[in-house]
């Protein structure tokens, strides 16, 4: 792997939040009760949301079986949430 051949930095970053994407609300079957006030759709967020939950206490047993090396976590699901949803603000 990476880290047998000298990796000691890795760049970890989570999913995005998916439910908020155009092909994703126009694609697939969202009921309007699914739809919070940011326009997206929350069951493809909650999925999102998971997995990244589950990336993160990954990225928290990787720091402790190879302490030599540095897992910087990215946190775009937030970031770009936070665009999308205060979009007239930002």
């Amino acid at each position: 792997g990476i880290y047998d051949q000298g990796g000691r930095s890795f760049w970890i970053h989570n999913t995005g939040p998916f439910g908020c994407l155009a092909y994703v609300l126009e694609r697939l079957p969202v009921l309007a009760s699914q739809i919070d006030q940011a326009g997206c759709a929350t069951p493809f967020n909650e999925l999102a949301q998971f997995f990244n939950e589950k990336l993160n206490q990954t990225v928290v047993r990787l720091r402790k079986h190879f302490p030599h090396a540095v897992f910087t976590y990215v946190d775009v699901y937030s970031v770009k949430y936070e665009l999308i949803s205060q979009a007239k603000k930002n």
